[in-house]
């Protein structure tokens, strides 16, 4: 092929363009000559990148593309990035050396490219769909493929679940999906969504569906007037089952530039009080939870680099405005405050609104902003509901440490401050902060018998052996282990996550544990720090002394368990613990924790009723028609913190129990018996003369 025609091409089509002329210029049997010139000539256009990125290879025969690759081996040339992906994205396949350099997403399309759609096809390639469904940074192209393909072969949930993971950067992908996405709306449990704002909402109303859907809850949205926002917190609705209020700071802070900077300040405190009382309002009289987010970084200052400081700063407001948010969001559970800054993080803050969108239809942020707020919204429901986990079971060998122990001995495992161990040591700092926080970490390892001890041999750890409430090291299989972990804790698969670098063994628990939460760990361990900080199950909804100090009370748990265990019977095993219960009234101090326990409790729990902080508070208020009360124990081992909770209606000398629950650190101690003694006498002196409990199965 003379050079000169690749010159002259070259010229004619812009780098990385597909050739398009006019059919009356370019007929098809002209465009075929060209394609097959330009494949005789593919090391040099290759090396060129010339008219290869302009063809329309869906139009090119399996055939002509296999000469390419042919003549591509021969000249020693590997198949570029861009090169493959339009293969792929045509609906070739590649073999060989060029498949095996793939990345993942590639490599998932090349697969569903050569799929024949039979059943043992589906389970490797939907491990790795639900891998990639999670990759933030997924080109939306390769995303458009996959599902594409995924429902030619009739794999119509895989082809869902990445459309709905994907769609907050890649929203055309849910239309592919068609009437698919209405079918599992269907199908979800429902959830009653009330959306008001300070602006136009009717776009986050359209983003929540898809976003609640990806958390696998069906989201029946009706949409307050225009502007509503504190009406609504003033007012809250009944027929919902949660408020969400969008907020955005060009409604919200009052420019007024003819006014003193005095003035403004004075302004901007009224707006900020005006906006706290409304939420304080909601959360003394609503019955469901308020999905508000904060104010987020304005896109552009007001007063330059003197923003955060000067008195008519842009960031100066919205700072003074979250500041109130904040404080009404401590005082109150009900309110659960999404952090913008972070829910738009993958945007600069240019990005957050479209001037357009904001002037011709007061529409306050941008659509991609939208999306990423909507799932942040969808997010935070989720962990209301649900409770952020318990328990980080994680494994050892290439997670926590680089190497294997059985093989390489502790003097080779990477782990430490300088490179490469230095990525694993910042993921045991990350679940030390984790432990921080409340979770429990257990160590679940197929590993020689002493592996626990590197954690106290190796100078590299940061966790140490104390820091696991429990371990599992042998070589049984994970999901055995990880039952009997949960039986020993005693609590719920449903509070476990799973860490484990082997995709086998991610896929094994899935499969024998499907209450356990599995995420798809990144295969570079540089990236598995950062990535755990964002894994929102893990996120705490609030923060309370206990979850500080949860870990230490699981350890005193433990202590008294082996003393079970060396006890005669259960009548010395009891005596022997010196127990001392503690029983008290509900006041500020204990408010937090006794919410807390009726959100999270699920085994020793006779209603499941999940109260919030306002409504123990109103119980606890008024002592003539009920009480809110706590237990606290302690024994010889240790303090074992607020572990027993109950709430009780009174009407004249009869009482009803509504709630009476316990944790499952003493479940087995008799404390609930000595608890409901203590509580039983209580009533008596206020004049009860007969008490009714209430008790709801549930799993």
């Amino acid at each position: 092929m003379p050079s000169a025609f690749l010159n002259k091409k070259q010229k004619a089509s812009a780098r990385g363009h597909r050739l398009s002329l006019p059919p009356a210029l370019a007929p098809q049997s002209e465009i075929d000559e060209i394609v097959e010139a330009a494949i005789a000539a593919a090391p040099e256009c290759v090396r060129h990148r010339v008219i290869l990125p302009a063809i329309d290879w869906s139009q090119v025969t399996p055939l002509k593309v296999e000469l390419l690759l042919s003549s591509l081996e021969q000249a020693c040339l590997a198949v570029p990035r861009w090169l493959a992906k339009s293969l792929l994205l045509a609906g070739h396949t590649l073999e060989g050396d060029a498949a095996r350099t793939l990345p993942a997403s590639l490599a998932a399309l090349n697969r569903l490219n050569d799929a024949t759609g039979e059943l043992d096809e589906r389970e490797p390639i939907a491990l790795a769909i639900a891998m990639l469904a999670h990759d933030p940074d997924l080109d939306p192209d390769i995303t458009a493929a996959l599902v594409r393909r995924l429902m030619a072969l009739s794999w119509d949930d895989d082809a869902l679940r990445l459309a709905l993971k994907q769609y907050h950067h890649a929203p055309h992908v849910l239309k592919i999906a068609g009437n698919l996405f209405d079918t599992h709306i269907a199908k979800l449990p429902a959830v009653r969504l009330r959306i008001s704002g300070t602006s136009t909402t009717w776009m986050l109303m359209e983003a929540l569906g898809p976003a609640f859907a990806a958390e696998d809850v069906g989201a029946k949205i009706t949409e307050a007037p225009f502007g509503s926002a504190l009406t609504e917190l003033l007012n809250p609705p009944d027929d919902t089952d949660a408020l969400v209020v969008l907020l955005d700071p060009e409604s919200l802070v009052p420019w007024d530039w003819r006014l003193g900077s005095a003035e403004m300040v004075n302004r901007l405190a009224v707006c900020g009080e005006t906006l706290g009382e409304a939420l304080d309002a909601f959360a003394a009289q609503a019955h469901v939870p308020l999905l508000v987010n904060t104010l987020p970084i304005p896109s552009a200052p007001t007063a330059g680099f003197l923003d955060r400081r000067h008195a008519l700063g842009f960031r100066r407001a919205v700072d003074l405005l979250n500041a109130r948010l904040l404080e009404a969001a401590e005082c109150s559970s009900r309110i659960v405050l999404i952090d913008a800054d972070h829910a738009l993080a993958p945007l600069a803050a240019r990005g957050h609104g479209d001037p357009r969108l904001w002037y011709y239809g007061r529409l306050a942020y941008s659509a991609d902003a939208v999306r990423l707020l909507a799932g942040a919204f969808a997010k935070a429901w989720r962990l209301t509901q649900r409770g952020p986990a318990k328990v980080l079971a994680i494994d050892f060998d290439n997670t926590l440490w680089g190497g294997v122990f059985g093989d390489d001995g502790i003097e080779r495992l990477a782990c430490g401050h300088d490179a490469p161990g230095n990525a694993f040591r910042a993921l045991q700092e990350e679940c030390l902060r984790l432990r921080g926080q409340g979770l429990l970490l257990v160590g679940l390892s197929k590993n020689n018998a002493d592996a626990l001890s590197v954690f106290e041999r190796h100078p590299g750890m940061a966790l140490r052996p104390e820091d696991f409430a429990a371990v599992a090291i042998n070589w049984a299989p994970k999901p055995e282990n990880i039952r009997k972990l949960a039986a020993e804790l005693n609590l719920g698969l449903d509070s476990f996550v799973f860490l484990d670098d082997s995709p086998h063994e991610r896929e094994a628990m899935r499969q024998l544990c499907p209450e356990v939460l599995v995420p798809e760990l990144p295969d570079d361990p540089a990236e598995r720090p950062l990535w755990l900080r964002s894994l929102s199950a893990t996120w705490p909804v609030r923060l309370t002394t206990e979850d500080e100090t949860r870990a230490a009370l699981y350890a005193v748990g433990h202590e008294a368990r082996s003393a079970k265990t060396g006890a005669a019977n259960l009548d010395a095993y009891l005596a022997n613990l010196e127990q001392r219960l503690v029983m008290s009234f509900v006041r500020g101090t204990t408010l937090a924790r006794a919410a807390q326990m009726h959100q999270r409790t699920n085994q020793f729990n006779l209603t499941t009723q999940r109260l919030t902080e306002a409504e123990i508070a109103r119980i606890a208020a008024d002592e003539a028609s009920g009480i809110a009360v706590v237990g606290k124990v302690t024994d010889r081992f240790g303090d074992h913190g607020i572990v027993v909770a109950a709430t009780v209606a009174i009407d004249g000398d009869e009482a009803t129990i509504r709630t009476l629950l316990m944790s499952c650190r003493v479940i087995g101690r008799e404390i609930e018996r000595a608890f409901l003694g203590a509580l039983i006498g209580a009533l008596r002196r206020r004049g009860v003369r007969r008490v009714r409990g209430i008790y709801i199965p549930t799993p």
